[in-house]
């Protein structure tokens, strides 16, 4: 079930958002010229977060150190720890991405919902709001998992906080969706409401019963409200009367 347009109008030209997803795939592009380096340096390790927290100078895997995938190496390894190296990749970890599908969607994502939140918060606003969405969902994951040295990245977090604000702000909209069932294809038509619902829902359900193998859910989550309690903050004051559009109601 994948979303492919929705049905409300932004009204402006959303350059923000095509800004974040040319940063998005040209961090992509040096990414996969850097053999896992960028990874390694600017990916999110919430072990080494919290170790800085508690005024840790070094942290050791336990276990044994993990490649990006989170494959088990032979070797333990030992990760020195710094403003930087602990803070940094809260931001950096969301212009990576773990292959070209994760790109993919989430640029998908983007592109369909960025644009309407774009053109209610404004642009300046806008971009503060997905920087700080994206931070949010990293710290929030960091929360839920203290113990993990696993690089995490990806642009999902930020853009859940955009779903999040778009969830509140544009309900009605209708949003098409294409489905696939071994040989049936097709598409259909859902309130925006129930198809960002659902897959906050379940994520959820995941980070709950611990079933979301190696996607980051409670970076969802956290990104998800961050972007409804925010947009209510960020909104203009020339946009805080508008009321959701109805024209596009299902029938």
């Amino acid at each position: 079930m994948i979303p492919i347009r929705d049905s409300e109008p932004s009204g402006i030209t959303p350059y923000v958002t095509i800004a974040l997803m040319v940063l998005n795939i040209l961090c992509f592009l040096i990414q996969l010229a850097s053999e896992d380096a960028l990874v390694d340096g600017f990916g999110l390790r919430p072990a080494i977060l919290a170790g800085w927290i508690e005024g840790e100078e070094t942290v050791t895997d336990p276990v044994g150190a993990y490649d990006q995938f989170g494959y088990e190496q032979r070797t333990r390894r030992e990760y020195d720890i710094s403003f930087s190296i602990a803070l940094l990749p809260l931001f950096t970890s969301m212009f990576l991405h773990g292959g070209i599908l994760h790109l993919f969607g989430n640029m998908l994502f983007l592109w369909i919902f960025g644009d309407n939140v774009e053109g209610r918060l404004g642009h300046l606003r806008y971009l503060l709001f997905y920087i700080i969405c994206g931070v949010a969902a990293s710290a929030f994951h960091a929360l839920m998992n203290p113990e993990s040295l696993i690089p995490t990245i990806g642009a999902s977090g930020a853009i859940y906080g955009v779903l999040g604000a778009y969830w509140l702000c544009f309900p009605h909209s209708l949003v098409t969706i294409f489905y696939w069932f071994y040989i049936l294809f097709g598409t259909f038509q859902m309130r925006a409401s129930w198809v960002l619902g659902i897959y906050v829902g379940l994520d959820l359900f995941k980070g709950l019963n611990d079933t979301g193998g190696n996607v980051a859910v409670w970076a969802h989550i956290g990104g998800f409200f961050a972007g409804l309690g925010l947009v209510i903050l960020m909104t203009p004051k020339s946009a805080r009367g508008k009321r959701p559009t109805r024209w596009s109601v299902i029938r």
